[in-house]
């Protein structure tokens, strides 16, 4: 499951268990639980955020912020276990994230090293 702020997978899991049983679809549906993740959220303000909104900058692009990502990673395990922020950035061109045929361009590898690279800076010389 992909899911929001204050949504745990227990619920929604027990819910979908719930429905299938009210249904009367239990001889029929058996749900398989693999794996789940918790929600995991940053503060958009938060100096990450910021360092890395000036590093897309100072490299004259474009930068945005998405609050919440559509996928799945177990963020969650260092902003809500160890209260560490976690964000997802980077330029360049890719696709397919966590699939087997995932993908970036080799002509963007330059400008994901230099992003990092000033990105790191940046955080260094911020105080948090």
């Amino acid at each position: 499951f992909r899911l929001v702020p204050n949504i745990e997978p227990e619920d929604v899991i027990k819910g979908l268990q719930d429905l299938v049983k009210r249904l009367g679809l239990s001889d029929l549906v058996e749900i398989d639980v693999k794996d789940s993740y918790t929600w995991s959220k940053t503060d958009p303000k938060s100096p990450y955020v910021e360092a890395a909104k000036k590093t897309y900058e100072d490299m004259n692009m474009r930068s945005y912020v998405i609050p919440i990502l559509p996928g799945s990673a177990p963020s969650y395990l260092f902003t809500r276990k160890l209260g560490i922020p976690m964000i997802s950035t980077g330029p360049g061109h890719g696709g397919r994230a966590h699939a087997p045929n995932e993908y970036i361009t080799i002509d963007t590898i330059p400008g994901i090293t230099s992003f990092t690279a000033l990105y790191l800076l940046e955080i260094a010389s911020t105080k948090i």
